[in-house]
């Protein structure tokens, strides 16, 4: 009867909606922005974090500095003074371009290009920040503003799945021992020190609480129920960790990643009810699989060391190779007095640590991975004419149950 008495008074059905948009009270779906404007917002903090970890780590891009490079094959030219600055200085404006240009797609094609052939010249720029923001450019410049919201939804959900993956990744390395034993006090210590001394022991069974709930935000934003949830725990954990790199004056690099990724959960999550657990993990679209399987499949290999760790989200995890180069003291002498203050002298070993001289000079961790570590031993044996007093000592990945590390010895001839 009531569909007899719409026809006699010739009412019109209301325009058809989405299954999910349909039930939502119209006051949610207005707090909740449409593709147009998340892709708005997105392109101007991308490219605002990215220039401020450029800036942050600016030696980290210029070829004129002592921490050495790594190129990923010996046959690649160096690039000289000032063309490494040139380049930097044109990587920096382009990302202008994309915060200014209302639909900057060949800009950002651009920047991809130049961006990615940079980092070809030393491996150590492939920092976990850096390859998120690429993959998450990407996915912009593929598929966003082209006049179609399937489209600008493509892109939005592609970086969607790059959060998503950058959490449980995150969360995976860190349940180590070594995360509990070593890394947390690290990480926290500088903050710590105002508390009370009986409430700086904090029990091994809430230290690993933080890994879990990073996997937790994982899952949550996935979805639909506990999405709003994750969002304000994500905020929550960020906002600690950016008071414990503040108190610690450490890192400073991670800083702007930290606000970023705030400002990536509210928003691709906050709000969001239409996007189904399906959109974000499954899709036939070749860029989408390629992503899934960079960033949720192939991190899987870094737990038996056939996938690097930065390309598994292992920062601040206590879950990557370390290294420390031996210098004798007559061979120290040879060295640049600029490299002398990352070095711990020992009664006849200098213990250069590459991973504080890379924080010092670069302002980043080092590269943690073997292939790295020796050719920064590799540069730094050629300083001495007596090589034989330098040796390279990578401290492998520490066993997840006791953080026992196996140590590996190279002399300057077997490196």
């Amino acid at each position: 009867m009531a569909q007899a008495k719409e026809k006699k008074t010739g009412a019109r059905p209301a325009p058809q909606q989405s299954a999910d948009a349909g039930v939502l009270p119209a006051t949610l779906r207005s707090s909740c922005p449409g593709p147009e404007q998340k892709l708005f917002w997105l392109k101007i903090v991308i490219p605002a974090a990215l220039i401020c970890a450029f800036t942050l780590s600016w030696r980290l891009w210029v070829s004129s500095r002592l921490f050495p490079l790594s190129p990923v094959a010996d046959f690649l030219p160096s690039i000289p003074y000032p063309l490494d600055v040139i380049w930097f200085g044109l990587l920096i404006s382009l990302l202008l371009a994309v915060i200014i240009i209302p639909q900057p797609r060949k800009i950002i094609f651009i920047f991809l290009a130049l961006a990615g052939l940079l980092s070809l010249w030393d491996q150590t720029r492939w920092q976990p920040w850096f390859y998120q923001y690429l993959l998450m450019l990407t996915a912009i410049g593929l598929f966003a503003w082209r006049q179609s919201d399937a489209a600008n939804q493509q892109a939005l959900n592609i970086c969607r799945l790059v959060i998503v993956c950058t959490y449980f990744w995150s969360g995976l390395q860190k349940l180590n021992a070594n995360f509990v034993k070593e890394t947390w006090s690290d990480i926290t210590g500088p903050l710590f020190r105002f508390l009370p001394e009986f409430a700086r022991k904090v029990p091994p069974s809430l230290i690993l609480a933080i890994p879990i709930l990073e996997i937790l935000i994982a899952l949550g934003l996935i979805t639909r129920r506990f999405r709003n949830a994750s969002v304000a725990l994500a905020v929550g954990t960020h906002t600690f960790v950016l008071l414990m790199l503040i108190s610690s004056r450490e890192n400073t690099v991670v800083w702007p990643w930290n606000i970023a990724m705030v400002l990536f959960v509210v928003i691709f999550f906050w709000q969001e009810k239409e996007t189904a657990p399906s959109k974000i993990l499954a899709s036939r679209n070749a860029v989408h699989v390629l992503v899934l399987l960079l960033a949720g499949v192939l991190p899987a290999l870094s737990l038996v060391d056939l996938w690097d760790s930065y390309l598994s989200s292992a920062l601040y995890s206590g879950n990557t190779d370390q290294a420390i180069i031996l210098v004798s003291h007559p061979a120290m002498n040879h060295l640049p007095g600029t490299i002398h203050p990352y070095a711990r002298e020992g009664s006849y070993w200098f213990f250069l640590d590459v991973n504080r001289w890379a924080y010092g000079e670069l302002n980043v961790p080092a590269y943690p991975e073997p292939r790295v570590y020796r050719n920064v031993a590799k540069q730094v044996c050629r300083y001495d004419p007596a090589p034989s007093e330098i040796k390279l000592m990578i401290r492998r990945k520490p066993s997840p149950l006791t953080a026992h590390r196996e140590d590996e010895f190279y002399d300057c001839d077997h490196i």
